[in-house]
């Protein structure tokens, strides 16, 4: 027992997977409502900034939740846009 020879060791592969879907905000909120199971033209009563991310965990029982919709958190809001408003002023 090598407490230094089990720090090498590769971790075992992630069963996970990712896939990244770059599209215009109304596909997302589309996708969010069809995936919440909700009915689609709900879709307009949301707003998302342009250059938003969206979150979605979709579990192997088909279970699908949002863990988060239309974040900006990596935006400064000086590049904040939603239509042809800027920032958080609109």
């Amino acid at each position: 027992d090598n407490p230094a020879a089990d720090a090498t060791v590769a971790p075992p592969p992630s069963n996970h997977e990712f896939e990244i879907i770059v599209c215009h905000g109304n596909v997302i909120r589309y996708f969010f409502m069809r995936a919440l199971q909700l009915p689609p033209e709900a879709w307009l009563r949301l707003c998302t900034f342009n250059c938003s991310l969206a979150y979605f965990t979709i579990r192997c029982t088909g279970g699908v939740s949002c863990r988060s919709l239309g974040d900006i958190g990596h935006l400064e809001p000086r590049l904040l846009t939603f239509s042809k408003h800027h920032s958080l002023n609109w």
